[in-house]
């Protein structure tokens, strides 16, 4: 039974070790002036959202740019 044991915590440590040696590439950090920014992901998972981020800038952007703006003039008492 302990044979049994010893063997299965040794699969699970070389597994785990395995798969935090495949994961270091998913772990990015880049220290700056401003601090130290941590990115979790593939090169490819960040480019996807960097440029998701922008679509959704640029869609908010002429969203507020073809809204008709009414400015409400009455004074309050």
């Amino acid at each position: 039974m302990k044979r049994y044991g010893t063997a299965v915590l040794s699969f699970l440590v070389i597994t785990l070790a395995g798969s935090a040696g495949l994961a270091s590439d998913d772990l990015k950090i880049v220290k700056d002036k401003e601090g130290t920014t941590w990115s979790v992901g593939s090169d490819e998972s960040r480019e996807r959202a960097r440029q998701e981020e922008e679509r959704d800038r640029d869609r908010a952007w002429d969203m507020l740019k073809n809204q008709s703006i009414i400015i409400d003039k009455r004074t309050t008492k």
